[in-house]
């Protein structure tokens, strides 16, 4: 009985305090990936819809969990492909440089390096193997790996499958507001502890973050800079979601290779010898929904650790034509953009949506703290503790899985298991479903 009044009470508030924008396509109108899905109805073995080795099959489950959308791709994107398919030529493909113009004009707009060069760029298959390559040519065998956390856990698994030690630096909860409202911010002392350690050789920063949604600020980043330099340690940065902040007035996107020259519109200096130890790695992977397009790229100023990276990196898949005509589209089509602005709106609406339905799983007791999310800055991924809700022992993804609705559990986080993350990337209905769900089961 107290779950039915709860789901009711919850989806009324949903459906009177918030307006659904427009679709980033219309015709994502027509997609039903709500759950309850069978081989039949998803003939293409989507892993978000199926689980985890299709551990969803035939359940009734809201898949909230890996890192990609329910909407297509932009049509720019998806005309290139076919084009690329129609040829039926699938052999081993150079980047073409349109291609290369594109990524150095967006690298001067998105990323605020003006005076990137070709010769900066290594095209990889992925972001994964990227991080595995910035551990290899740099701590392999012997040398430690700094990670701020909770982190996206190819961060610490890569350290790891290197023979290199991890040191995972926990990040600070800031409470905002009485709703539960946190942001997460850097524990400088831990930080530098880690950072002065003899062994460590690199730091692995994803900014924006995953999974708290933080875009680090100019001033945050010229201090992990700094520090880093100070210790003579390699800066790896994924910046895989600074294609799409949600906040760009009030919290950009600050990219680290921004730091490597001086901004004279903000009177900020460069941070000196932050060039030579410094690798950027983004993809247009999650901003455009094509990740399976297996298309990323490392952007290193320094010739000697560019060189260093690529012997790393030689064991590498191939990167496939369609990543490259499928990037050019993506990059360098006025409609693809376009859909990226709506792409954004419709993500806000939903982050805040989400937002106000966490806000409704009231403190239990005056001394419990309750639940505490983020609202974040960038992404569509929004970071839940329920620490102070949960019984100890209890592991809160398995707790909503039995409830009907996949996240992603935080432990595999460097978090307790209490902890989770959850994807809003997808159609008001099915957002609905999920939360309605997952305030039952926290309440």
């Amino acid at each position: 009985m107290t779950s039915r009044r709860c789901y009711f009470q919850v989806k009324r508030l949903h459906c009177t305090d918030f307006a659904e924008p427009p679709l980033p396509s219309p015709s994502d109108a027509d997609l039903d990936r709500s759950g309850a899905v069978s081989n039949a109805v998803d003939p293409f073995y989507s892993r978000k819809l199926q689980g985890k080795g299709g551990s969803f099959r035939g359940r009734d489950v809201v898949p909230m969990w890996i890192a990609d959308m329910d909407f297509r791709a932009p049509q720019p994107v998806v005309d290139a492909v076919i084009a690329t398919a129609e040829r039926g030529l699938y052999g081993y493909t150079n980047c073409p440089s349109a291609l290369v113009d594109l990524t150095l004009e967006r690298l001067s707009k998105v990323y605020g390096c003006a005076n990137a060069s070709a010769e900066w760029i290594t095209w990889l298959s992925g972001l994964v193997p990227g991080l595995h390559h910035a551990v290899r040519c740099t701590s392999a065998g012997g040398g430690a790996v700094a990670v701020l956390t909770p982190a996206y856990p190819p961060f610490l698994a890569a350290p790891r499958h290197q023979n290199a030690e991890l040191i995972e630096v926990p990040m600070v909860a800031n409470h905002v507001n009485d709703d539960g409202e946190a942001t997460y911010s850097i524990n400088w002392h831990l930080l530098e502890s880690a950072l002065a350690r003899p062994t460590t050789s690199l730091m692995l920063l994803c900014n924006p973050h995953n999974p708290t949604g933080r875009c680090f600020s100019r001033a945050t980043l010229e201090r992990v800079a700094s520090l880093c330099v100070a210790y003579d340690v390699t800066l790896c940065s994924d910046e895989v979601w600074g294609e799409m902040p949600l906040e760009p007035s009030t919290a950009p996107f600050t990219s680290a290779l921004s730091l490597i020259s001086p901004d004279s519109h903000i009177g900020a200096p460069a941070v000196a010898g932050l060039r030579e130890r410094l690798i950027v790695l983004t993809s247009p992977s999650k901003c455009f929904n094509v990740a399976t397009l297996n298309l990323a790229l490392a952007v290193i100023p320094h010739e000697q650790l560019r060189l260093a990276f690529r012997s790393a990196g030689l064991d590498m898949a191939e990167v496939p034509p369609f990543g490259f005509f499928g990037a050019m589209a993506a990059y360098g089509s006025p409609e693809s953009e376009a859909w990226r602005q709506r792409l954004v709106s419709y993500l806000k609406a939903n982050r805040d949506y989400a937002c106000h339905a966490l806000a409704s799983v009231k403190r239990l007791e005056s001394n419990r703290k309750g639940l505490c999310f983020t609202r974040p800055e960038s992404s569509y991924l929004l970071w839940v503790d329920a620490d102070g809700l949960l019984p100890e022992g209890t592991n809160a993804a398995e707790l909503l899985l039995a409830r009907g609705v996949g996240v992603n559990d935080g432990a595999t986080f460097g978090a307790s298991a209490r902890t989770f993350r959850v994807n809003f990337a997808c159609r008001r209905e099915t957002l609905t479903r999920g939360l309605d769900r997952i305030v039952a089961a926290l309440r």
